[in-house]
């Protein structure tokens, strides 16, 4: 009976002895990620980052399940956002383009896909979704301000302010918007009074080509001339001034290099009315 209880006191103090050893090997592992969190922060950072990555995967995997089993499913624009996070850019298109076959009226996705394309420089196709984003959802103001830049840097003031007028009317609390607004009607005020001033100030001959109306009774051969495509760069009617060009130039190389010069400006004007720098 001694033996027995002495072994059973044995056996206590060495389990005990074996918890406070797990204790003590507990304490130091959180002491020393505690010390490697403040000395080495970055590894935190790749170890969040590592766990973002794999959440964004599951979601991706998710939300492809869904499609595939309801292909009119309105989660291709949370797929989309899913994958542009992940920078597959590429992919997203792909997924917004065949989600808006069945899904038109999803101004979400179009908005995703217009600025997908603004941020590639693929500018008509942008202009045209954020136009059929304002159609679906006039008080879009992120869609508004986008269009109305892009008008700006085509030198079509009347429709950029016209843009911003038409959602102000829900966002009249909105001061970085009125402020935009009232940007463009400067701007219209500055170029009506330096197209006064320039028809006051030129010789009657340069009169009259700064006051040219294309209509339907001008000749086809009038139109195709330096002084139109000037007319045309200035007015930033840039296709018209592209027609000019092919028209005009019989060797290759010049009409190529023309098209070129031509195409430089309209980015520079872009870039200027965005905010960037030259690239020339």
């Amino acid at each position: 009976m001694r033996k027995e209880r002495t072994f059973k006191i044995a056996s206590w103090f060495l389990w005990n002895m074996a918890l406070g050893d797990c204790a003590n090997l507990y304490i130091s592992e959180l002491k020393l990620d505690s010390y490697f969190s403040s000395k080495y922060p970055e590894h935190n950072m790749c170890q969040s980052k590592h766990n973002e990555e794999g959440e964004l995967a599951l979601l991706e995997k998710k939300y492809e399940e869904i499609l595939s089993s309801d292909p009119t499913s309105n989660t291709f624009s949370q797929l989309a956002d899913i994958l542009c996070k992940q920078g597959k850019v590429d992919k997203a298109i792909g997924v917004l383009v065949q989600g808006l076959v069945h899904n038109k009226n999803n101004a979400t996705a179009r908005f995703m896909l217009g600025k997908i394309y603004y941020d590639r420089w693929l500018i008509e196709q942008a202009k045209k979704e954020m136009e059929k984003v304002l159609e679906i959802s006039p008080d879009n103001v992120e869609a508004a301000k986008l269009l109305s830049q892009i008008y700006r840097s085509e030198d079509m003031l009347d429709k950029a302010l016209t843009t911003l007028e038409g959602v102000f009317v829900f966002h009249r609390d909105d001061n970085i918007l009125a402020d935009e607004i009232n940007q463009i009607n400067a701007s219209i005020s500055e170029k009506e009074s330096e197209q006064v001033s320039r028809v006051f100030e030129t010789p009657i001959e340069s009169r009259k080509i700064n006051e040219v109306k294309l209509n339907d009774s001008t000749s086809k051969d009038e139109l195709y001339t330096e002084t139109m495509l000037s007319i045309y760069i200035e007015q930033g009617e840039y296709d018209m001034a592209r027609e000019v060009i092919e028209k005009i130039y019989d060797d290759e190389s010049q009409r190529n290099s023309a098209i070129e010069k031509l195409k430089k400006t309209k980015l520079n004007k872009m870039n200027s009315f965005a905010g960037f720098e030259s690239g020339d």
